[in-house]
């Protein structure tokens, strides 16, 4: 489904996303945290366990950055779907980047799916499950 074929509503969402991963590939921690809920659930293909709550995510998001391995250099949306069923949306996508330090990036591709969640009128992303 391309952007011109959603509804107002997935649109919206859809966004909303588009904003999240593009603070994402500029690196931009504080705006990346702007688009994220502080009960926030991740769970990575590079982590064995699942992180829980936005102070969580956020350090070890910092920690990614300082230590270069998930510095994003390219990064780039494909086929995305979006549902929203009320003051939830589900956002699924295949995704492909350029992460990791410089001189030693690589081109890596997943499937993406995130869970939002409309509050005051703001949606913010609740839930984000990342696979290869």
């Amino acid at each position: 489904m391309q952007i011109d074929a959603m509804s107002a509503a997935e649109a919206e969402v859809w966004r909303v996303i588009e904003g999240w991963n593009a603070a994402f590939a500029a690196n931009d921690t504080d705006e990346y945290f702007r688009f994220i809920d502080e009960s926030i659930i991740v769970l990575t293909p590079s982590n064995p366990y699942r992180v829980e709550g936005i102070v969580d995510d956020r350090a070890e998001f910092e920690f990614g950055l300082r230590q270069g391995y998930s510095s994003v250099a390219y990064f780039e949306e494909i086929a995305p779907i979006v549902r929203v069923y009320g003051d939830t949306a589900v956002a699924t996508y295949f995704n492909r980047g350029y992460h990791g330090p410089e001189g030693n990036a690589q081109m890596i591709y997943l499937k993406e799916t995130n869970v939002l969640r409309r509050d005051n009128g703001q949606w913010r992303i609740v839930h984000i499950h990342v696979s290869r």
